[in-house]
């Protein structure tokens, strides 16, 4: 019986992780379900969040019972379509 392989972790670049908080949260989102869909801790949810707040990309809403949700701003959203051109040159040149 042969060991089987160990799956390789990769991480993530910056980059990518705001790209893919992003993308979350285009149609709006929650805390807890961002931090699951995008795979971060508590304490880097908070800075990425915080970074992006304070960029003008992310907006937080506190509704009355106090539940957090996160909305991309016009601005995020420019981000992502640039996002997306960077990614797609990069692939035609095979980085």
């Amino acid at each position: 019986m042969k060991p089987e392989k160990r799956q390789h972790f990769f991480q993530r670049s910056r980059l990518e992780i705001i790209a893919s908080l992003l993308y979350s949260a285009y149609d709006g989102s929650r805390k807890t379900r961002l931090i699951y869909k995008c795979n971060l801790s508590l304490s880097q949810f908070n800075k990425y969040t915080d970074f992006l707040i304070q960029g003008g990309l992310l907006n937080k809403e506190v509704d009355g019972k106090g539940i957090e949700s996160f909305h991309v701003t016009e601005k995020g959203k420019a981000f992502i379509k640039d996002y997306e051109k960077i990614m797609k040159n990069l692939e035609k040149m095979q980085i």
